[in-house]
């Protein structure tokens, strides 16, 4: 198990060049929030999927153009859907990685599934995350593998309890609050899910 330097944490605090374009997404889901409208849901799920490499188009049951599966699928789909109750229910205070967010990742991620085929955890976890960033912990292969590095065993690490749950996802999370609580003890330090992101993805680049 690696331990974190102070050196780590700096980077994860500090600017990053992405910085800026993960403002525009996170501006973008604040001013329209809600899935009232067609042209915000496309908005969302094309840019942030887009931008991280987890475009929902990319799917199995493909029998259309992007253009229309966003149109007329996914924006009627995710309209009819729960998804403003469920964002409503981790939009008050809390700590990243609390059961309900576990929840409303798979709620999500199922969404995703009945429209694709296919196990959209990572553009899950992101369009999430950039609703309620205070709230959800960030999941993709790189940060999977570069948190292993960084903690226990999943067997010593506390259990989650989540009435529904990914359990890939979930696992992810059990160590995110893990390795935030041990920054916390260790340095002191109150890292984001953004920063958590941000040392995963520095941990990943290690050769």
């Amino acid at each position: 198990m690696r331990e974190i330097t102070p050196d780590d944490l700096a980077s994860a605090q500090g600017v990053w060049v992405w910085d800026l374009g993960n403002q525009v997404l996170y501006d973008l889901c604040r001013s329209h929030f809600t899935h009232s409208s067609d042209g915000e849901i496309v908005a969302k799920v094309w840019l942030i999927g887009r931008s991280y490499a987890a475009s929902i188009e990319r799917r199995r049951n493909k029998k259309d153009g992007a253009g229309d599966f966003y149109a007329g699928t996914v924006a009627p789909a995710v309209r009819r859907s729960d998804i403003d109750r469920w964002l409503a229910e981790v939009s008050r205070p809390g700590a990243p990685g609390a059961p309900e967010t576990i929840i409303t990742h798979k709620r999500l991620m199922d969404l995703f599934k009945s429209l694709t085929d296919l196990d959209k955890r990572s553009l899950a976890s992101k369009y999430l995350h950039f609703h309620v960033p205070d709230r959800f912990f960030i999941y993709d292969s790189l940060a999977r593998r570069a948190i292993t590095k960084l903690v226990p065993r999943l067997n010593r690490i506390p259990n989650i309890p989540a009435a529904e749950h990914d359990q890939e996802y979930k696992d992810f999370v059990r160590r995110c609050v893990w390795l935030r609580q041990h920054i916390s003890d260790r340095h002191d330090v109150s890292l984001t899910p953004r920063q958590i992101d941000k040392l995963l993805l520095a941990t990943a680049g290690e050769t």
